[in-house]
């Protein structure tokens, strides 16, 4: 977050730290928008199937889902729902009071603690010790002395609920639920804190997107990097390739709704010879890059890199034919360090590139490229807007899943691009293959296709290739391809996959 601070200018600023709004209905209106990633607290997968079930309107509601969204306290959030939707509240009036705020749900520490004073009796200090016993009493194995503390404890708390209008049985009820919560409850203060934090970021990512967006892909992994483009793109915001000319080491904002791609995530680029690139810039031509940034941390590797994942297309756009002319004049220019005689050697490869016929490049060769520097398909990819726009279309007609994890344990087709293939035997020595799908957002699986359906398919899975691909769960919740349940009829699993 402190990059994304950095990045927003004077102008911009406006003092928003000390001012944000927290009853700000558009940033509850966010917490709605799927595509959102790098919230604080709110986009992990629990959190946001919490937010999706919940629908968080004020501070408040975004509390309760940061405090239950941990093992323990995420049984409360089915209650929490119905209770705010309206469901009653089983306990008596005095109790209502201290949990009106969290629908009548005990969630944080502090409010057992204040149960346990204004309806139990004990005092600010006893219920604190209270609260420690009952967190040892959390635990697998119990010690005794400790449930006969607790037995004591339970008899007082009985005594003073009864003088509270609230009879014996509830009274029991009432401290066996808080005990099973305090296990794993919250504490208040720290959830404010976290949640504040959360609003912070959300703020940033609603009112500065394109700073926010541009902080958060450039600390993502790498691994991780194709889905959160994927979302920043679904925001509306375009991702510009890398530039020499114009990138920076990390991913730069541009423009009104422009990011753009970096130079340090290009595969074989180092933060450092990204630095030299940056700091050489501008370059009048390829020749002149080649000059000005001459050193032994800007390697052969690093520049066929640069070409490869287009950072050079403003001055030519046909990487093949680049790449040629530059593996000629690393070849020939040996230890030469003449400018005038590196421009001979340059030209001459130029020359030579141009009498050769076929240096085009095509989209396989771009996607290729991609795939080895990237590490994913993102600028050049099979599924055109059209294609996207058509399978949307379709999806909303329950024809098809979208991606991997809309896929259940009841088989439907899916778009994917097959990456690559291997071939082996199976211990029963016939063919199957293990493929690497890849579904319109970029994420990737690599599924098996078993000897059964290989023998039928086989031929016909062909990498770089769009299909649309039968894919079910397994009982592991792992994707498959084919149907849950055994199959041995060709036409059917023939139907299983079709190119497009």
């Amino acid at each position: 977050m402190i990059k994304v601070i950095k990045e927003i200018t004077k102008n911009e600023f406006k003092d928003w730290l000390y001012h944000i709004d927290i009853n700000d209905k558009n940033l509850y209106e966010e917490l709605e928008n799927s595509n959102m990633v790098g919230i604080f607290q709110l986009t992990g997968n629990t959190a946001k199937r919490l937010v999706e079930d919940i629908h968080p309107k004020n501070f408040d509601e975004v509390n309760a889902v940061n405090a239950m969204a941990r093992p323990g306290p995420i049984e409360n959030a089915s209650v929490y729902e119905a209770r705010k939707n309206g469901a009653p509240s089983p306990y008596p009036e005095i109790m209502n009071e201290i949990l009106k705020d969290t629908y009548f749900v005990p969630i944080f520490q502090e409010q057992i603690m204040e149960i346990f004073h204004k309806v139990g009796g004990f005092t600010l200090e006893e219920a604190n010790e209270v609260r420690g016993l009952m967190k040892k009493l959390g635990k697998l194995e119990k010690d005794p002395e400790d449930l006969k503390k607790w037995n004591r404890v339970v008899k007082k708390f009985v005594h003073s609920a009864m003088k509270n209008n609230i009879n014996e049985t509830m009274a029991k009820k009432i401290a066996n639920e808080l005990v099973s919560f305090s296990s794993y409850s919250f504490n208040l203060s720290h959830s404010t804190s976290y949640t504040y934090i959360a609003i912070m970021t959300l703020y940033l990512s609603m009112y500065f997107r394109k700073y926010f967006y541009s902080s958060f892909a450039s600390q993502e992994d790498d691994k991780k990097l194709i889905g959160v483009l994927n979302s920043i793109k679904a925001q509306g915001l375009e991702i510009l390739p890398p530039d020499v000319n114009k990138s920076d080491i990390y991913f730069k904002p541009v423009f009104q709704n422009q990011i753009l791609f970096p130079l340090s995530k290009i595969k074989h680029i180092s933060d450092r010879s990204a630095a030299v690139i940056v700091e050489s810039a501008p370059y009048i031509n390829f020749f002149d890059f080649i000059m000005k940034t001459r050193s032994r941390i800007i390697t052969s590797s690093v520049i066929k890199a640069l070409i490869s994942a287009g950072a050079f297309d403003w001055f030519n756009e046909n990487r093949k034919k680049m790449l040629f002319i530059f593996n000629k004049f690393w070849e020939k220019k040996k230890a030469v360090k003449i400018e005038e005689k590196l421009r001979v050697i340059y030209k001459t490869a130029v020359e030579e590139a141009d009498r050769i016929p076929g240096l085009e490049t095509n989209t396989n060769d771009l996607m290729e490229y991609e795939k080895e520097y990237y590490g994913f398909n993102f600028f050049t990819t099979l599924f055109t807007k059209e294609m996207t726009d058509a399978f949307i279309k379709m999806s909303e007609r329950g024809l098809v899943n979208l991606d991997f994890y809309s896929v259940s344990a009841s088989g439907k087709k899916v778009p994917v691009v097959v990456n690559l293939t291997r071939i082996f035997n199976d211990k029963n020595g016939n063919e199957m293959a293990f493929i690497e799908i890849q579904d319109m957002f970029g994420n990737k699986e690599k599924i098996p296709i078993f000897h059964s359906y290989f023998k039928v398919i086989g031929n016909e899975i062909i990498s770089n290739k769009m299909y649309l691909m039968n894919l079910f769960k397994s009982d592991d919740g792992k994707v498959m391809f084919g149907q849950n349940g055994w199959i041995d009829n060709e036409f059917k699993i023939k139907r299983f996959i079709r190119e497009i």
